[in-house]
């Protein structure tokens, strides 16, 4: 693991040099191209928006083709090494910074894919949760997008020629070297766990289309990366306005300075808060507020912006800041949505959605300028504004229950530590069906289990509770829990058929077979009731864990002296200890009687215990305590 975070360290640092070069180089191109054929600074952005995206449109099926087929680390070497050949070269062709800036996109086309296709197996190699891996790459190369500005806008100002080795060596120095880190430190980036996918050239071009197809099929995966290409179609839109003013005559260079520096660090900034939520699911619940922060920051900046002027702080500092945190959550989801052989083409698929849209983007609003329909600096932000605020809605529609179990997250931080242990803590799988076999302990069980199980859970709940009138709609229509009738001798179970069919949907499902809270202290877990074994029963192949929890007896809110939430002090820093077994398909000799299936649960749920350190009570004597306090219903869930 040690081994693997260097290796991560050093892609890490490849990626800061080509960020860093391939801003640098497109802030000088648009200087010079402005200065030489005497247009506006907005024209030139749009131009050098298109000829560095064309490459990585273009070039999407060959370069998701070499991602998958070839060693991703042989690919990233490879493609840093050209673009180093391609600066190293200039000098010897006619000075024209555009030019360049094109060529080196086709280089830039092919790396970054390659190395965003190797962050999965980089988080799993490495142990760190993919949403904090992706925030450090983004931190770094917001940072980067910062220097690499700074470097375009210092080296590129005097170049008013082609020809002249005055104005443009400092900025073929600096380059150079930032071309030869990326490649000298992209040669250890490789990773074990990477899945390659070797095939055919003509297969794999195909392929490329077949991958195509099925992100499209793959609702999370095509939400997020049409998500993730509209919101940076918006930033990047939102940049000419910067662009504009960073070669406004009248704006001095520390104004220039600060300017970049409070966009950059904002972005910066926000992929860093973004890396705070390492829980997959609930990290998503970043885009809704983040997408109206940037709303928020254009309709400020429309209403104070100035031609000629630098831009007012807090607006420019918001829209990095708020650019950054819509980033890291949807470009994480995105990553873990994807199959895994499929990565390569992924990722050429991720980037073209981002470029076109962004081509188009900028194509339109340089049109609606030239007609006069967004005439002003103020009307083009208001534009932008507009189309931030359809995407903040729309993100708090699709994920309004990740935004909520954020929010309420935050809430509970100081209140509740949870933390999880054992072999299953983190090897919960992401995907897939997935049992939650737990003991209950308090009413807040479940709200601990989501946050140790990296995906959104649905438990299933007594009627008692589920039908609290002001409860009702939000569990059955935004957490679309599972009612349980509460009654101790039925003959039919429905709840069991709809806990059947959501895993077989590939959902996750939290089961608490004692069927009611813990009541006393001397019987830690009631004897299990039949509706485990039914639901297993129907779906043996499903995945369990096994979950016990520690800390929920004696909260405010269990029966530890006297009913929940009543005559007890609020819970505050409380220790939450949840231990999670191996994570397994149970045995089908176990499944073939249900008295075999239920002890066994039981044992395993018990035996999780020492994964904190704790007493397990011996078989019998425990077993005897429990059935001596029980109402066993005939049928529990």
């Amino acid at each position: 693991m040690r081994s693997a975070r260097a290796r991560f360290v050093s892609l890490w640092v490849s990626q800061v040099a080509r960020v860093l070069a391939d801003w640098a180089l497109r802030l000088a191109a648009v200087a010079e191209w402005a200065a030489v054929r005497r247009v506006p600074a907005s024209s030139a952005w749009y131009l050098a928006t298109v000829v560095f995206v064309a490459p990585w449109i273009v070039l999407a099926p060959l370069n998701g083709a070499l991602c998958n087929g070839l060693s991703r680390r042989r690919v990233l070497a490879v493609s840093a090494a050209y673009t180093l050949l391609v600066v190293a070269l200039f000098p010897l062709t006619p000075f024209l910074w555009m030019a360049c800036l094109g060529a080196v996109a086709l280089g830039a086309a092919v790396y970054s894919p390659t190395r965003y296709a190797m962050l999965p197996a980089a988080a799993s190699d490495t142990g760190v949760s993919l949403p904090r891996l992706n925030s450090w790459v983004e931190v770094g190369g917001a940072a980067s997008i910062l220097g690499g500005m700074l470097l375009g806008w210092h080296l590129g100002r005097p170049l008013g020629g082609y020809d002249s080795p005055r104005e443009w060596l400092p900025l073929f120095a600096v380059l150079l070297g930032l071309n030869l880190l990326c490649f000298v430190t992209a040669l250890p980036a490789s990773f074990p766990s990477d899945v390659p996918r070797p095939e055919p050239p003509a297969a794999a071009l195909r392929g490329f289309f077949v991958d195509l197809g099925r992100v499209a099929r793959e609702r999370e995966a095509g939400g997020m990366v049409l998500g993730l290409a509209a919101f940076q179609a918006i930033v990047t839109a939102g940049g000419v306005l910067l662009a504009r003013t960073l070669l406004a005559g009248s704006v001095t260079s520390a104004e220039v300075t600060e300017t970049l520096l409070l966009v950059g660090g904002g972005s910066a900034l926000g992929c860093a808060a973004a890396g705070w939520q390492k829980h997959p699911a609930r990290n998503k619940g970043l885009v809704a507020p983040a997408a109206a922060g940037l709303l928020l920051a254009l309709a400020w900046a429309a209403a104070t912006f100035a031609p000629d002027a630098a831009l007012p702080w807090l607006p420019v500092f918001l829209l990095g800041f708020f650019g950054g945190l819509v980033n890291v959550p949807l470009r994480s989801a995105y990553l873990a949505a994807v199959p895994a052989d499929a990565r390569g083409n992924a990722m050429s698929v991720m980037n073209t959605a981002i470029y076109l849209l962004t081509s188009l983007l900028a194509l339109l609003m340089y049109g609606l300028s030239a007609a006069g329909v967004l005439a002003s600096d103020a009307a083009q932000l208001g534009f932008l504004a507009a189309l931030a605020a359809a995407g903040a809605a729309l993100a708090l529609v699709l994920l309004y229950r990740e935004t909520v179990e954020n929010l309420a997250e935050v809430v509970l931080w100081p209140v509740y530590r949870i933390r999880a242990y054992g072999p299953g803590a983190a090897r919960l799988p992401a995907r897939g069906p997935l049992l939650i076999v737990v003991n209950h302990s308090s009413y807040l069980d479940p709200i601990w289990v989501g946050k140790v199980v990296p995906r959104l859970i649905f438990p299933m709940m007594t009627s008692q509770f589920y039908d609290l009138p002001v409860l009702r709609w939000w569990l059955r229509h935004v957490w679309r829990v599972i009612r349980v009738e509460a009654s101790p001798f039925r003959r039919e179970a429905p709840e069991l058929a709809e806990a059947v069919t959501r895993l077989k949907g590939g959902e996750c499902v939290v089961i608490f077979p004692e069927a009611m809270l813990r009541r006393t202290p001397d019987v830690l877990l009631r004897p299990f009731g039949q509706g485990v074994w039914h639901i297993l029963r129907e779906v043996p192949d499903t995945p369990v864990a096994v979950l016990w929890i520690e800390g929920g007896w004696g909260s405010f809110f269990s029966y530890k002296g006297g009913p929940p939430a009543k005559n007890k002090r609020f819970d505050w820093w409380r220790h939450i200890d949840i231990a999670v077994s191996e994570v397994k398909p149970l045995d089908p000799a176990i499944l073939v009687d249900h008295r075999t299936t239920r002890d066994h649960l039981r044992r395993r749920c018990l035996e999780c215990r020492r994964y904190l350190g704790l007493d397990v009570p011996p078989e019998a004597k425990e077993k005897k305590d429990a059935e001596a306090g029980t109402d066993t219903p005939a049928i529990q869930s």
